[in-house]
């Protein structure tokens, strides 16, 4: 027989949330506890237009490996990326994402992906909310900062939340 604190201990854990972005990567750190969420951290990952493409990974790569030695999270949640029209910046985004995946799996990291309307029916029950309606649903579930937050890093923090609430995805 299993004991209670087996199961307690089964129901924590930490969840990174991934908003991809070249210019600005959204990241959020969720705790859950049984139904519980806590917000631990997060924030935006700022590279410079003018620093070529593979340094701005290889910053980005270098930041989300000493979040992860740092935070020790079991699981990565990360945006799918949508249909866009501008190519560039989806290419960018690609890139973006495969250096996340990357990173995640070197670390043994659950990885689960997410499309930007699975994150709003999670979060709002209605996959067209908008931005402001996921960060007011958002606000219900995890106690946010008092300063307002950039659309990034809610994204991510959204994105965490609906890692931790699905059990499992593919």
């Amino acid at each position: 027989m299993m004991s209670k604190m087996y199961f307690q201990t089964l129901n924590k854990k930490i969840i990174l949330g991934i908003d991809p972005g070249i210019e600005r990567l959204g990241w959020g750190l969720i705790k859950k506890d049984g139904n519980k969420f806590e917000r631990i951290d997060s924030g935006v990952k700022k590279t410079l237009k003018t620093q070529k493409n593979e340094e701005r990974l290889f910053l980005i790569q270098s930041f989300l490996e000493k979040l992860i030695e740092k935070e020790k999270p079991e699981e990565v949640s990360i945006e799918k990326l949508f249909f866009s029209k501008n190519v560039k910046t989806a290419l960018n985004i690609s890139e973006v994402r495969g250096v996340v995946l990357a990173t995640a799996q070197k670390y043994g990291l659950i990885i689960k992906e997410f499309a930007p309307l699975q994150v709003k029916m999670a979060i709002c029950g209605y996959g067209k909310a908008d931005k402001k309606d996921v960060a007011k649903m958002l606000a219900l579930s995890v106690k946010l900062p008092q300063n307002k937050l950039l659309d990034d890093e809610t994204d991510a923090l959204a994105i965490a939340l609906c890692g931790a609430l699905y059990r499992s995805f593919p």
